[in-house]
């Protein structure tokens, strides 16, 4: 195809999606285009358009496994904020720096391009569905994590965003870096000194933050929601539990950290204690960055305060978040 026919295949595509207010802006652009891109050879736009991931997202240099990405969403919105496209890899095979996505028929100009990445789409869904092109603004498109009445049972698969405002010119050959940041968090919960019993116990973190816009910031019409994972014991009638969850953030303390029995007597909190996830990392660590630390271990360690091995009256409890200690809290179990 010459340069001609593929400028006014590109033009009709973007007529084809306008809305009548961005036709002004088109016409312009299309002259611009006309006018520098006339050549047969092309030799005066851009052949060559590739978007890499810069994927080392943690806070100890580590970088995105490749088993953690078997798919990628690239978003592309005008500069004016308005859906042009987009790019989908659902069959990632070996995800790592080296992987990119070709955007080579991108015309130049501004553009605002969104990532998601992630394992697959069975969790999380981007509304309004489908996006509208030249229609659907960036400013309220959503990506959510798809729930059944409020609970989540099953353990999502993480998530990763970026965001990349940037500028086609009609460079042959370029080249734009999008860093991926982690979206999703891994809480772990251990228990030591717990004494045998014959109950099960399951472990919840209640929280609203299942919606999200484009830009990674927080939706306000947030419907509450319940992670919940049954807990494991091993030898020693010591519990494990894991569960992944949505972004977490230093300012929000809606985060709820729950341990109950199956008769629903709660292990944690009780005794006035605190459940609040944010507050516990943060008082055993206040330095925490909540986009480069993404796992949370967390350790309840219990001591007897009284009335023997086999009927203790008072359990004594220490915290420990990633090694640090939170404080000692003191609960009763019946």
């Amino acid at each position: 195809m010459n340069k001609t026919s593929y400028i006014v295949q590109r033009i009709a595509t973007l007529y084809s999606v306008a809305s009548w207010g961005q036709i002004a802006e088109i016409l312009i652009v299309s002259a611009l285009l006309l006018s520098s891109c006339i050549k047969e050879d092309m030799s005066d736009c851009p052949e060559e358009i590739r978007i890499y991931f810069d994927i080392t997202t943690r806070a100890t240099g580590d970088a995105i496994r490749p088993e953690e990405v078997d798919r990628m969403n690239l978003y592309v919105f005008s500069g004016k904020g308005y859906y042009l496209g987009e790019y989908s890899d659902d069959y990632i095979v070996n995800f790592d720096a080296g992987y990119y996505i070709d955007c080579s028929d991108l015309l130049p100009g501004e553009y605002h391009f969104i990532a998601w990445a992630g394992k697959d789409e069975q969790y999380y869904a981007a509304v309004p569905a489908p996006f509208v092109k030249g229609k659907t603004k960036l400013n309220e498109a959503l990506l959510t994590l798809e729930h059944a009445n409020g609970i989540v049972n099953t353990k999502i698969h993480h998530l990763f965003h970026s965001e990349l405002p940037a500028t086609v010119t009609k460079e042959k050959v370029q080249r734009f870096v999008m860093p991926l940041i982690q979206h999703t968090n891994t809480i772990n919960i251990y228990t030591e000194g717990l004494p045998a019993n014959a109950a099960s116990y399951r472990f919840e973190i209640a929280d609203n933050n299942s919606e999200y816009l484009f830009d990674r910031s927080f939706a306000d019409n947030r419907t509450d929601l319940t992670y919940v994972a049954d807990c494991v014991k091993d030898g020693a009638n010591q519990l494990f539990s894991t569960l992944n969850v949505m972004r977490l953030a230093a300012d929000r303390h809606t985060p709820q950290l729950r341990i109950y029995d199956d008769a629903g007597a709660a292990l944690f909190p009780s005794g006035g204690q605190s459940g609040d996830l944010i507050e516990l990392i943060q008082n055993a660590y206040p330095d925490n960055d909540f986009d480069t630390t993404h796992t949370y271990d967390i350790v309840f360690r219990f001591k007897s305060g009284g009335g023997g091995d086999d009927e203790p009256t008072d359990l004594a409890l220490t915290i420990l978040v990633n090694g640090w200690v939170v404080r000692e809290q003191n609960g009763t179990l019946n």
